[in-house]
């Protein structure tokens, strides 16, 4: 199969930084039709509990809760990892502690335009200890995508620290 080079200019369009803060979710929403690639990009996050970090995509429905498929592990002073159907992992097992602070991104990736399927990949560090998290998932929505929330696996945590932002095109 040959490549060949996109014709026209691509460019990749920054969203609105939001502060993690506070909070149990940070929302984007608004993402244009015809998106076919997000980049989540996390900055000195951090919440004030141990749940996992994850990250569900939406449509005009709403967020989808159920039916990812995908897992994450995470390698450091030991090593695991964990699966989850509610979302795409960012984090997982012992290596999630309470004011842990995560740096790194999130790569969605357009799969299937008629099916609205999506495909993610996850990298984070710790910046406060030396764990790192990879994961990768998938998902099809039932409409086109117009939104991404990055939350905890028990919704109940809230953001404490850092920033999050999206770019897309």
């Amino acid at each position: 199969m040959a490549l060949t080079r996109p014709q026209g200019n691509i460019v990749m369009k920054l969203g609105t930084e939001q502060a993690s803060t506070s909070g149990t979710a940070i929302d984007f929403t608004g993402i244009p039709a015809g998106t076919t690639m997000i980049i989540i990009q996390l900055f000195g996050v951090s919440t004030n509990g141990t749940s996992p970090y994850l990250v569900q995509l939406g449509d005009a429905g709403g967020f989808e809760t159920d039916g990812y498929l995908g897992g994450n592990s995470y390698v450091g002073s030991s090593s695991a990892g964990a699966n989850s159907t509610a979302g795409l992992l960012l984090t997982s097992g012992a290596a999630v502690a309470i004011s842990i602070v995560c740096h790194g991104s999130v790569i969605l990736t357009l799969e299937d335009s008629t099916q609205f399927s999506w495909v993610g990949q996850v990298i984070i560090g710790r910046s406060d200890d030396a764990f790192h998290f990879f994961g990768a998932a998938s998902k099809s929505l039932t409409q086109e995508l117009s939104q991404v929330r990055i939350t905890t696996a028990n919704g109940t945590d809230a953001f404490d620290a850092g920033a999050i932002n999206i770019a897309y095109f």
